[in-house]
């Protein structure tokens, strides 16, 4: 018997509907494992870069902790610890770039809790030099007066001082335990200026210091400058690891905090921020 053409073309439709059905069906599975490769590359690129963050960090760590052994009395810009900042370089896979910084190189703000004027004193040469307006010096350090020693600037915020405000102080201040005096080993020229009241004492300074790699008591003395509320070691340190595998950016900070004593040197990360 002779087949209808209408059933014919009705079984070649159904044919073709099939096959393009498996055909989408395949196409999905193949899109969905391409999406699965991408995503475990990702997470296997942000673990690598995060493996060489953490040696970035280790490395700073080990350094500081050898430092304090070898050469407590002093932490200055030519000592191991300092050379260990690496511009961009190639890793397997992408690049690493490292700064250490000695947080002690800066104005400790926690140093006004007790009211100390010679440090107050200090603040408002600071704020005048960085363009910041008095009325807000006073709240920055009323705020440190009355609730500090601070962490970090949220309370300073809070009181009403702006990000703004705050970004143009971060060059010279910064936050740490009340006893971190200022490093002149590893203080700039402009805030050493600042501290002495002598542009012309501190560039006399700064150069002696590039000469010899770092500054004692005594020289300063001899300089006719007070070794008051200074000081010549550093315990707290910023680190800042920057990692790019495939199109994955790292960037972590790290702050590490370093403890002597009984013959014995720790070096802890006190805090930490990544992002990816």
């Amino acid at each position: 018997m002779a087949r209808r053409p209408d059933r014919e073309g009705m079984i070649l439709l159904n044919v073709l509907l099939v096959v393009a059905m498996a055909s989408v069906t395949v196409l999905i599975m193949v899109a969905g494992q391409d999406i699965e490769i991408q995503r475990s590359a990702r997470l296997r690129d942000v673990a690598q870069a995060g493996a060489y963050a953490r040696a970035g960090e280790l490395s700073a760590v080990t350094s500081l902790r050898r430092d304090g052994i070898v050469a407590a009395g002093t932490d200055n810009l030519a000592e191991p610890w300092a050379a260990l900042g690496q511009t961009p370089v190639a890793v397997p896979g992408g690049r690493f770039a490292l700064t250490i910084e000695d947080e002690q190189a800066r104005f400790n703000l926690n140093g006004m809790v007790n009211a100390d004027p010679a440090a107050i004193s200090l603040f408002q040469r600071i704020g005048e030099a960085a363009g910041v307006a008095p009325e807000t010096l006073i709240r920055i350090a009323t705020v440190v007066r009355v609730a500090g020693p601070l962490s970090d600037s949220r309370l300073l915020v809070a009181a009403g001082v702006t990000r703004d405000e705050i970004a143009l102080l971060e060059p010279f201040t910064t936050l740490l335990p009340p006893a971190a005096l200022l490093n002149v080993n590893t203080v700039d020229e402009t805030l050493l200026a600042l501290v002495l009241r002598d542009p012309a004492a501190a560039r006399t300074l700064i150069r002696q210091r590039d000469r010899v790699g770092y500054l004692t008591p005594a020289e300063l003395a001899g300089a006719g400058v007070s070794s008051t509320g200074l000081g010549f070691t550093s315990d707290h340190f910023r680190t800042v690891t920057a990692v790019t595998v495939g199109d994955v950016d790292q960037v972590v900070t790290s702050r590490l905090s370093r403890t002597r004593g009984a013959g014995r040197v720790d070096v802890t990360v006190v805090g930490r921020r990544s992002g990816v």
